[in-house]
């Protein structure tokens, strides 16, 4: 097996095991046997557990990075249109895969992960930032936006996903519990204000960044509560 199989491999039987048992109880032991991969396999691409959340998050970032590159490259119009096509697609992409999300969320919004949780942050932070730098020059270039370092600005913007923690977990507990409207306000509450800020920091009429989606974030929030996600649609049709 090529070395990119393999490590492949194991993050994908690591993430069925984590959805299926819990991230506490499943160990490094049992990835090795429902990959068939070897202890030297392993520690060739991953020193520790934690490793393994990481290259998932980082997986999971770079499908829906993907998903939302798709959808802006789909998209006419100024800077503006394709950065909210991007956004768009990102967030479609997350709402078809709630229970990937969900089991994560929770991992990381558990007390004495902070540590855990800012290895992803950067991981992600890495990959997501230098693509929406990309976007903001655009938006300078065309005249689009008015800001003085689209770099900076990126690394702002991108900082304000920190803060989704604590509402990410607030809104899977309040799903689990059949409450997906509030759920779901729980997320369209923070996307209203982060887009709020974004308009500012772009020198944008308010509105501008399409970040808030109540339709979207009530389907992911019917997906945290394990319900079918096609109900959901149905019932918003």
């Amino acid at each position: 097996m090529a070395a990119s199989d393999r490590r492949q491999a194991i993050l994908d039987a690591a993430q069925s095991l984590f959805m299926e048992r819990g991230w506490e109880i499943v160990t490094i032991a049992d990835v090795l046997e429902v990959a068939d991969i070897s202890k030297g396999g392993f520690y060739h691409h991953f020193t520790a557990k934690d490793d393994l959340l990481t290259g998932i998050v980082t997986r999971m970032t770079d499908h829906a990075l993907v998903a939302a590159e798709a959808a802006r490259k789909e998209t006419s119009g100024n800077a503006l249109a394709r950065l909210n096509a991007f956004i768009g697609g990102s967030l479609r992409w997350n709402t078809e895969n709630p229970d990937s999300l969900r089991v994560f969320a929770e991992i990381l919004a558990r007390p004495g992960n902070d540590v855990l949780f800012q290895r992803i942050f950067e991981a992600t932070s890495a990959t997501v930032q230098p693509i929406l730098t990309g976007m903001l020059a655009e938006g300078v270039e065309d005249g689009t936006s008015d800001l003085a370092d689209p770099g900076l600005t990126a690394e702002v913007i991108v900082g304000l996903a920190q803060g989704r923690r604590v509402i990410l977990a607030n809104a899977i507990e309040s799903a689990l519990a059949g409450d997906t409207d509030a759920a779901a306000a729980d997320f369209d509450t923070r996307m209203v204000a982060e887009g709020a800020i974004c308009d500012r920091l772009l020198g944008l009429p308010r509105g501008s960044v399409a970040l808030s989606s109540p339709l979207e974030y009530r389907r992911m929030s019917v997906g945290f509560g394990n319900r079918d996600s096609d109900t959901a649609h149905d019932h918003e049709k």
